[in-house]
């Protein structure tokens, strides 16, 4: 049987974790929807996944241990004859942090599910949840979102912004003269400039070409090199930031979510819509 690991260290504590992984106000902000679980052996719970309201989740808690461990199954009944198990744990470290472990051990029974339910699939999930979404709760860094419609289709707008010259014409509100080097295609090396080569290197962590693009922002480049990650810059290092284009009738509405360090909040709720009308402007006139 395939286990999936993933492990995390956060500085904070066991009991902030805890909150986190066992009451559903604080699972609907980083992990999911799920308003009937309870912290109780033997409860049932289901969930569906996303705004699209996608495959339906059911597990059963089958032990936990406050501010240690809390173990459930997960299957989904809908797509799977298969069974899973998900396991949390969390150990304070020497240095007063918390070691958060993940596993996921079953997975392969979900085979019979088609191609979205493979080994590969969940490991890149989990990666994300716990590595960003968790850490980011943690730590209070905030999701922020903007939209707007462009009459237009989605291939031509998704041309406008990742063309080289098109992408440093939309942008223009961020910083004149801003750039990218590298191609977007999945897994690729992307660094996001400004004109003195100062900036931030990130990685295509999802890709569908007209439609959704997930950048995962690793850390800073300093004169077109990329800096190692000192403490500060680890603790927003793998935010996401993400693009979504959905065309119907001929307008396309663009959506931008970017994971925030509080300090840019402000800055970014004044900016993203000015970029982003720059971006219907220009698309527009084609």
């Amino acid at each position: 049987m395939s286990k999936i690991t993933i492990e995390a260290i956060f500085d904070t504590t066991a009991e902030n974790v805890w909150d986190a992984i066992k009451r559903p106000e604080a699972m609907k902000m980083w992990y999911f929807d799920i308003p009937n679980f309870k912290l109780v052996v033997g409860n049932e719970f289901s969930f569906y996944e996303g705004e699209a309201q996608m495959y339906l989740h059911k597990g059963k808690i089958l032990d936990f241990s406050v501010n240690q461990m809390l173990q459930h199954t997960w299957t989904h009944p809908e797509q799977s004859n298969g069974s899973s198990v998900v396991t949390w744990t969390m150990a304070t470290t020497d240095d007063n942090k918390v070691k958060v472990t993940l596993t996921h051990e079953g997975v392969e029974s979900f085979a019979d599910a088609g191609k979205d339910f493979t080994v590969a699939n969940y490991e890149m999930g989990w990666n994300a949840l716990v590595k960003t979404n968790l850490r980011n709760y943690l730590y209070n860094i905030k999701k922020v979102t903007f939209e707007i419609a462009i009459v237009a289709s989605a291939e031509a707008i998704w041309n406008i912004m990742w063309d080289k010259k098109g992408y440093t014409n939309w942008m223009t509100p961020f910083c004149e003269g801003s750039y990218f080097t590298g191609e977007i295609e999945m897994g690729n090396r992307i660094h996001f400039l400004m004109p003195k080569g100062d900036g931030m290197f990130s990685d295509v962590f999802f890709l569908k070409p007209n439609k959704i693009v997930m950048f995962q922002h690793i850390g800073n480049v300093k004169e077109g090199k990329e800096l190692p990650l000192d403490a500060e810059t680890q603790k927003w290092s793998g935010c996401f930031e993400t693009y979504k284009l959905n065309e119907i009738d001929g307008v396309t509405t663009v959506t931008a979510e970017v994971d925030c360090v509080e300090h840019y909040v402000d800055f970014m709720n004044k900016t993203f819509p000015l970029a982003l009308q720059e971006l219907k402007k220009i698309s527009e006139k084609k």
